[in-house]
Order: structure tokens, then C-alpha cells, then sequence
């Protein structure tokens, strides 16, 4: 499938589940923002989400942590750092949900959904990022 239709796919489904779980979502009207969809905390507080895709790689599910655009001189990536609060991840190999703060991503993101043959402390592992226990916040 095409990217962009992949991630117009990835948006569907992420609102689909937020929606689901009972969790009020609004939507930026037009393209310019740096978020995909605000979403509201049970406190009444509003999260900007930056809704992504994730796709399987081995163990893990990846995602970009950073937009990036093309233009005559090639293609150029900006962080989001203060534009969102929060990425939503979707993979749709495993369909699985995943809620990943802004300052918890560099450039790029694995999240460990395998038991690998050698351990690291500093692997990001499924349970602590998946939605329906880190949400609320």
C-alpha cells in the first residue's frame, strides 16, 4: 500500500479505537499542524497526538519520530519536540495500540513486541508502552 494511504489508513484506525475506549478525540481542521488529533484526558485535559505508523521489523515495532518533508534539495526530517504531546502508534501486523510521550522518542523509535535471544536495560519493551495502560495519564 501506498504510504500516504497507509497512514490516512493508520489515522482511521487510531480515532476507530480511541473512540472506542470512550476517549473524546478532536481533529485540526486543514493540514498545517504539527499534531494529527487532540485527545482528552477523563481530568478534562487535551493531549496533542501525533498518530503514527508502526511497522514490524523482527521483534520490534518502529516508528519515525520526526516528520519529514521533500523539497527541491531532497528530503529534510524535523523533530516534533514541542509541536505534540504525544504519539499514537498503530501496527497493523500485530493490531496493536501504543502511547509514546514526546520527550520518550529521539529521532526514531523500536518498541521490543518479541522476547530477543540477549537482553539490553535500555530496550523499550510492549507492556510499558501499550495504550490501554498508560492512558489515562
Amino acid at each position: 500500500m501506498e504510504p500516504h494511504r497507509k497512514g490516512d489508513l493508520t489515522e482511521a484506525t487510531v480515532i476507530t479505537e480511541l473512540k472506542r475506549r470512550e476517549i473524546p478525540v478532536s481533529l485540526p481542521f486543514g493540514d498545517n499542524e504539527r499534531y494529527d488529533a487532540v485527545i482528552e484526558a477523563p481530568s478534562g485535559q487535551l493531549f496533542r497526538a501525533q498518530i503514527k505508523t508502526g511497522w514490524r521489523n523482527g521483534g520490534v515495532v518502529q516508528f519515525k519520530g520526526n516528520s519529514q518533508h521533500t523539497n527541491a534539495d531532497g528530503n529534510s526530517y524535523k523533530p516534533y519536540s514541542d509541536g505534540i504531546d504525544c504519539f499514537v502508534v498503530y501496527s497493523h501486523d500485530i493490531e496493536r495500540l501504543f502511547l509514546v510521550w514526546e520527550d520518550e522518542v529521539d529521532a526514531n523509535m523500536s518498541i521490543r513486541v518479541e522476547t530477543p535471544k540477549q537482553r539490553h536495560e535500555d530496550m523499550n519493551w510492549a507492556a510499558d508502552y501499550a495504550f490501554d495502560e498508560r492512558w489515562p495519564p
